[in-house]
């Protein structure tokens, strides 16, 4: 059998692998926006997979638009990394989450234009390409910056979260670089073909590891006042210098 085909379906089973964790350890409650996630893409891929092989004419359309579909909710597993690790329950919440919006918003709008700016479209693979290209950056800072945040203000993930967000922003990092390179030379298609289903699989296996027990996030432990106070200055601080960047 085709290693291809073997990756392909992989996918699928790995995905209802990794959901019936959730369901089995009743997490999908703790993982709401996640677990919508895990549905997509079992339901996604297991089309893609059986209009390869029965509906071989639908196909690349099918491919290309469930994957533009999947561009957007991918934000779900950043929502789910956020709030897991900072609750809105917590003084974190409230002293970060302005702050991290107005980076996200800036973000977004970057990856929109970068995509809208790029003008070597020479077919819907090259318009695909670029927005997941371009969004799938801007997702890899995000879950970056979400984990930097964490480690910098003490906070500590739990095996589920701390494996669902390193995998994914592995994987935006392996996609943003093969989607430029398959865009960049037609040679490196064949590479692509391989590489982008490969390293999915291996992030959904990653999840499935990380979900196989239940190993919430630690609660935070509020600091005191004086300390927190400290904690808001000095991200208060830090989107000052990002606005004096960007608006000299």
């Amino acid at each position: 059998m085709d290693i291809f085909v073997v990756i392909c379906v992989a996918g699928p089973v790995f995905e209802l692998g990794a959901l019936l964790l959730l369901v089995r350890n009743g997490l999908w409650r703790s993982y709401t926006s996640f677990f919508v996630y895990l549905t997509w893409l079992l339901v996604g891929n297991s089309a893609i997979l059986i209009a390869s092989v029965y509906f071989p004419g639908i196909y690349p359309t099918l491919y290309w638009h469930i994957d533009s579909i999947d561009v957007v909710l991918r934000f779900l597993v950043i929502w789910e990394v956020f709030h897991q690790i900072f609750p809105k329950t917590s003084g974190l919440n409230r002293s970060l989450s302005k702050g991290f919006g107005l980076i996200a918003f800036g973000l977004l709008a970057f990856g929109c234009a970068t995509f809208l700016i790029y003008q070597n479209y020479t077919g819907p693979r090259s318009i695909h390409l670029a927005l997941d290209r371009s969004f799938a950056f801007v997702q890899a800072l995000m879950i970056l910056g979400t984990l930097v945040a964490a480690r910098y203000y003490g906070v500590r993930c739990g095996r589920n979260i701390r494996g669902i967000a390193l995998a994914f922003g592995g994987w935006m990092s392996i996609s943003t670089a093969t989607n430029a390179m398959a865009d960049l030379t037609t040679s490196f298609i064949t590479y692509w073909y391989y590489l982008r289903p490969l390293s999915f699989v291996v992030m959904i296996a990653v999840w499935i590891w990380a979900l196989w027990i239940y190993d919430p996030n630690p609660p935070i432990v509020e600091s005191e006042p004086v300390e927190l106070g400290q904690w808001t200055e000095d991200w208060n601080r830090t989107i000052s210098a990002a606005r004096t960047i960007i608006r000299p």
